[in-house]
C-alpha cells in the first residue's frame, strides 16, 4: 500500500486519470489517497515469523464522485457575471439575502434557465449535466434541468447552510467568480461526508486531512471552476470573514439535472416523464 501511494502522489484535487478512459470528455476521480506518513503503528510485540503477503491494492467502495471541469472562456464569464449581476437590480428576479438595506448576498428564483439572455449557459450546463449521466452509465431517454439558480455573495459573512437537493438525480454548482482566487481565501463550496456513522471516531492525522481521512472536503476552485455531484451530497457554503471580498462578489450558478425514463430494476416500477 505504501509504494502504490507514495507512486502516485496525489493530493486529493488534483486529477487521475479514470480506469476505463469513460467518458470521452475525460472526467477524473481519484481515491484522494497522497502519501502514508505514519510509521507503521503496530504492537510492540514481535512477530514469531516473516509472512510475505503480496497483491496489495486499495479499493474504492460506494464513493461520492465529484466531476470537475472548468470554463477557460474569460469573455463568456464576464458576460455571465454581468447578467447576473444586473439582474440583482430586478425584484422579479431574486431576492436579496441579509439586511434589505445592506444585504450581504442575493438568490435569484430557481427559474433562470427559463429567462432570457441565459440560453448559453443552460446549453453548457446540460451538455456537462448529460455526460455526467453517460458516465455512470444510467439508461435514459433524456436528460433535462429541473432547476437552475444564481447565488451572489458581496461580503466575506455569505454563507449557505449545508443542505441536499431532494428530487434530483445530480446538481451542480459553476463558480463563474470566486473572490480571493489563488489564495487559501478563495470561498468555495463545501462537501461533507454523507455517511453519519463514519465519523464516530475521527482520529487525528499526522499531516493532512484529504477525501479520505476527513468529513468535510473543500475544493480548489478558480473562476470558471464547475463541480457536479450526485444530488444527495450534503454540501454548503462557509463564511470567510478573515479576508475581504476586495470587490469581488461570489456569483455561482447551481442547478439539478434529471432524466426522462423508466426504472424496472426493482420493486416497483417508475415512470419520470
Amino acid at each position: 500500500m505504501t509504494s502504490k501511494s507514495k507512486k502516485k502522489n496525489l493530493p486529493w484535487n488534483r486529477d487521475a486519470p479514470v480506469s476505463n478512459g469513460k467518458p470521452a470528455q475525460g472526467f477524473t476521480i481519484n481515491t484522494g489517497i497522497n502519501e502514508i506518513h505514519n510509521e507503521a503503528p503496530v504492537s510492540p510485540r514481535e512477530m514469531a515469523r516473516e509472512i510475505k503477503v503480496t497483491d496489495r491494492d486499495i479499493g474504492v467502495l460506494f464513493p461520492s464522485l465529484l466531476f470537475k471541469s472548468r470554463v477557460a472562456d474569460r469573455d463568456f464569464l464576464n458576460e455571465v457575471k454581468e447578467k447576473v449581476l444586473k439582474a440583482t437590480k430586478d425584484p422579479d428576479m431574486g431576492t436579496p439575502a441579509g439586511k434589505p438595506d445592506d444585504p450581504i448576498g442575493w438568490y435569484s428564483f430557481d427559474n433562470l434557465h427559463q429567462k432570457e439572455g441565459f440560453e448559453d449557459v443552460h446549453d453548457f450546463l446540460l451538455r456537462e449535466s448529460a455526460s455526467v449521466f453517460q458516465y455512470y452509465d444510467y439508461k435514459v431517454e433524456e436528460v433535462y434541468l429541473t432547476a437552475m439558480w444564481a447565488n451572489v455573495g458581496y461580503s466575506p459573512y455569505y454563507c449557505h447552510m449545508n443542505h441536499t437537493h431532494p428530487n434530483s438525480l445530480f446538481s451542480g454548482v459553476w463558480h463563474v467568480s470566486v473572490p480571493n482566487v489563488g489564495t487559501k481565501y478563495a470561498q468555495t463550496t463545501t462537501f461533507s461526508d454523507p455517511r453519519p456513522g463514519a465519523r464516530v471516531i475521527e482520529p487525528n492525522v499526522n499531516k493532512d486531512f484529504a477525501a479520505h481521512n476527513s468529513g468535510t472536503v473543500s475544493p480548489i476552485v478558480k473562476n470558471g471552476s464547475l463541480l457536479m455531484f450526485p444530488s444527495w451530497l450534503p454540501h454548503g457554503v462557509q463564511q470567510q470573514s478573515v479576508a475581504d471580498y476586495q470587490g469581488t462578489p461570489r456569483i455561482t450558478i447551481s442547478f439539478n439535472a434529471m432524466m426522462v425514463g423508466s426504472i424496472d430494476t426493482r420493486t416497483a416500477p417508475i415512470r419520470f416523464t
